[in-house]
């Protein structure tokens, strides 16, 4: 892709900015790094400096010479020393105190700055005027064991220096109106001024390192001095001419590699022509145009070099716009070309960034919706609200999610599910939300009308459930009258001839020959009607108990556990309320049949040696309780919708407004628990049907 040509699309383009601001970071956090390293490198000088200032301080207190051959060279003087000491206490303090977050520390860095002034001042003036009055009074006041003369004895190359320590000190953070740091070009010029004798020591010039004056310039205080202005320039290298070389620009990049390179090998080239000609290998005269040929082929070296690493530099940024020209492109195709709206809010929640999907959504243009928060694009207040809070807390949290949101828009009400994620930065910190929405309106209506015919369907179940469980009252309710009434004839009619037969054959009985023969069949006679007669009244018993009718539950439960007892051999133990049990008349029907219905299992299937029944009557509730020490039933058995004698138990249960529960174990035996209420019955088709109308207006009514 042309770089002209996608640097005209740019501008044009909301990616454009956003990558622009994504290089931008890239280039501080690179600049925040060199910065840091500088700054680090500026305190660690001036604790050099400190060192050797206190090193040379204690000598000079307990007049320690040392023995080795250059001690004149490297000896420092108190007086320097202890200059030196109140600069870079200053400096620390200043690099502690930077950027004003510590005021305290600036004002104590100040002060410091403000005494070594002072301090270098009375000494110049001191040794101008061969003496103070008033100063010789105090030094001679002071304990003889100490030289304190030693403290005022600078050379006057020391104490121009620490002139200029001082004040760049107190014009650290200081700008003139054209925004120059005055304190840089102070500390360049304590640089070059201590760069004078050490020049002189390197290349043996007695006039460099006196400096006009009668005695030598210690090398240690010169290259203190060096040392500590450098320190001055990298304690602040964000101002002017230090933030060039500090800057992740391609200008900073090659005076960080150039400039070390060149002033090494300048000084060691200008070192060994000196020295050629010190040794006699050529004449001094043609040193000049040798250094002037020298310098020039370096110089041109270095230069090309750093050209050459620019435009390698500047041909990788090239290839890399381009690539990311390509990939912008890519991303602008997508997003252009769905039909999902894409957008991008910042902390602020507002929005930077809408693909047209979004905007052809919003009714808006990119100039009208770009930074405006949610309240300024969506009319009902309450969905901007809820869309804010969503957004703070995916930011907060730090983890994506996918959400369901019904908005209203200019033209309709959507339903969008929006996967929002938060967007990270360069340093991992939450600069806004990225999110993409699809329409799901339709899948929404679609379900609610699902779930529409779901509920009219539950109640077209429910209807006809409840008339199926009214249809099979009704029908126990016929049947148990049909018993009733089958038992009655038995009782009134069968009752009744057997009772006349019974008379009728003993009048025969007297008629009989007495011989062995009709005796026989005397007896079996009379064992076949009684056993008649009992079969007659177990029958009728079964169809509807006469104890049931004449003297209610609680003595109908206990004949039938009496009947069951002999019947079977299974011990039963009961545990029936003291006073009488007065109850609905289905109910009690119900719970005999039931318990009827339970016994006949235990007999067929439990392979029970006892069984205990116990019923609780209360004031609104009725619990019959049934437990065997069987063989028990899997919860397999239980939820077996095949075995009617369990969905009978269950049914009526439930069409009375209650429950059954069972409770077993393999080997454990089983109980059956029946909970019934005595307050309410189950509802009437009538009333189901009258409560699903009133509750659904507008539904048609079932058939009755």
């Amino acid at each position: 892709m042309d770089t002209k040509a996608s640097e005209t699309a740019g501008p044009r383009n909301p990616h454009y900015q956003e990558l622009l601001k994504t290089r931008a970071l890239e280039s501080l956090a690179s600049t925040k790094t060199y910065v840091w390293r500088t700054t680090a490198a500026a305190i660690g000088l001036t604790v050099l400096v400190m060192v050797l200032a206190a090193l040379a301080l204690v000598s000079c207190l307990n007049q320690l010479t040392p023995s080795l051959p250059l001690s004149a060279l490297i000896a420092m003087r108190a007086g320097t020393a202890a200059g030196f000491l109140l600069a870079t206490c200053s400096l620390l303090l200043h690099c502690v105190g930077s950027g004003g977050r510590r005021r305290p520390f600036s004002i104590a860095a100040q002060g410091l700055a403000l005494l070594l002034l002072l301090f270098v001042s009375t000494a110049l003036l001191h040794a101008a005027l061969g003496g103070i009055g008033w100063l010789d009074r105090i030094l001679a006041a002071l304990p003889p064991e100490i030289d304190w003369h030693a403290f005022g004895a600078l050379h006057p190359v020391a104490g121009l220096g620490f002139l200029l320590c001082g004040l760049t000190l107190l014009l650290l953070d200081r700008r003139d109106r054209k925004e120059h740091y005055v304190a840089e070009y102070l500390a360049i010029a304590l640089i070059f001024l201590s760069a004078i004798p050490l020049l002189g020591y390197f290349y043996r010039v007695t006039a460099m390192t006196q400096m006009v004056y009668s005695t030598n310039i210690p090398i240690l205080s010169a290259l203190a001095f060096l040392l500590f202005g450098m320190a001055l320039l990298m304690a602040r290298p964000r101002h002017r001419l230090m933030s060039i070389i500090t800057r992740h620009a391609p200008g900073g990049q090659m005076l960080r590699r150039s400039l070390p390179q060149m002033l090494f090998l300048l000084v060691v080239l200008h070192w060994l022509a000196d020295w050629g000609a010190r040794q006699g290998f050529y004449d001094r005269s043609i040193l000049p145009p040798m250094l002037t040929l020298i310098d020039g082929v370096l110089v041109l070296f270095i230069f090309w070099r750093a050209g050459g690493k620019v435009d390698h530099e500047y041909g990788a940024r090239l290839q890399s716009a381009a690539e990311l020209a390509e990939a912008t492109a890519l991303l602008i195709a997508v997003s252009d070309n769905t039909n999902d709206p894409i957008f991008v809010k910042d902390r602020q929640g507002r929005l930077i960034f809408a693909n047209p999907a979004t905007l052809r959504r919003l009714a808006l243009s990119w100039e009208q919706a770009k930074y405006r928060g949610s309240r300024e694009i969506f009319p009902r207040r309450e969905d901007a609200d809820r869309i804010d809070i969503d957004d703070i807390r995916i930011m907060n949290g730090g983890v994506s999610e996918t959400l369901e949101q019904t908005v209203q828009l200019p033209n309709e009400t959507v339903t969008f599910q929006t996967t929002k994620a938060p967007w990270f930065g360069q340093q991992g910190q939450v600069m806004g939300v990225i999110g993409i929405a699809t329409d799901i309106s339709e899948r929404k209506r679609a379900e609610d009308s699902l779930r529409r015919r779901e509920l009219e369907l539950e109640r077209t179940i429910a209807q006809r459930t409840a008339l199926l469980r009214e249809l099979t009252n009704h029908l126990e309710t016929i049947r148990e009258e049909e018993k009733r009434a089958i038992a009655r004839e038995l009782h009134d009619n069968m009752g009744a001839s057997l009772t006349a037969l019974s008379m009728h054959l003993e009048g025969v009985y007297k008629v009989l020959p007495a011989t062995e023969q009709w005796q026989n069949r005397q007896e079996q006679m009379r064992t076949l009607l009684n056993s008649l007669v009992a079969t007659t009244r177990r029958i009728q018993t079964e169809l509807r108990p006469n104890m049931l009718d004449l003297f209610g539950l609680k003595a109908a439960m206990a004949e039938q556990l009496e009947d069951f007892s002999q019947r079977t051999e299974i011990v039963c133990k009961s545990s029936l309320p003291d006073e009488d049990v007065a109850v609905d008349h289905k109910i009690e029907i119900a719970v005999y049949r039931m318990l009827q219905e339970i016994l006949n299992n235990v007999s067929k299937h439990a392979q029970a040696t006892q069984v205990d029944v116990i019923l609780d009557i209360d004031e609104d509730r009725l619990a019959l309780t049934v437990r065997d020490n069987g063989i028990g039933m899997s919860q397999e058995r239980f939820e077996n919708t095949t075995t009617h004698g369990l969905r009978g138990l269950n049914e009526r249960a439930t069409y009375l407004g209650g429950k059954v529960s069972f409770k077993a174990g393999e080997g454990k035996g089983t109980t059956v628990k029946i909970e019934l209420p005595l307050t309410m019955l189950a509802a009437t088709p009538a009333d189901a049907q009258a409560n699903t109308s009133s509750n659904t207006p507008g539904s048609a009514p079932s058939p009755s």
